[in-house]
């Protein structure tokens, strides 16, 4: 059986670091929705490291045609249906649906990472955007990351414990879903 991992969870909760060791750890290609933003604001000329301008491209491609926007995603990853891949940077419902029926034969699972605010805002002190994190956790692109997200996910992953015991934790659950 093939998977798409697809990894959720608010600012700060190590999504980006956790996809990547998971990724490394399994030998499958990562992407993210973040990276394939970046390489989209590149492309225009803007800073790919201004947080409300991801936020906002990223929301105004779920609005305009999000089956498109999860299509070029993968797309930009090489990814071909029946194919393994990690992905990170899912918030919204809708757009791990989709991811789940445009990957077919690959089995989307969707593993949520929870962090308390007091960690989330401890991770993102070294970050360039630090002083942003207010807005931009109260963006709308965020707001489904508290409820919907989590209550649809495949596996809720305690993300307050250090790195390599979040990654062991993902690649145990992983690990009972390949022996399914």
């Amino acid at each position: 059986m093939s998977l798409l991992l697809c990894f959720s969870g608010q600012i700060g909760s190590g999504k980006s670091s956790v996809s990547t060791a998971v990724a490394e750890a399994l030998g499958w290609r990562r992407t993210g929705f973040g990276d394939y933003l970046r390489s989209e604001i590149i492309r225009g000329g803007g800073d790919p490291n201004d947080r409300q301008a991801l936020q906002d491209l990223g929301q105004k491609r779920v609005d305009a045609d999000a089956a498109a926007f999860c299509r070029d995603v993968l797309a930009a990853a090489g990814f071909t249906p029946g194919d393994d891949l990690v992905i990170d940077g899912i918030r919204h419902v809708a757009i791990f649906e989709i991811l789940a029926e445009v990957s077919r034969p690959s089995e989307a699972r969707l593993l949520y990472l929870g962090a308390r605010e007091i960690t989330r805002n401890l991770r993102i002190q070294s970050r360039t955007d630090a002083q942003d994190f207010a807005r931009a956790s109260a963006h709308r692109v965020e707001t489904e990351l508290q409820d919907a997200l989590p209550q649809r996910a495949d596996a809720l992953i305690d993300a307050d414990q250090q790195l390599e015991q979040v990654v062991a934790n993902c690649l145990e659950t992983i690990s009972r879903w390949q022996q399914r």
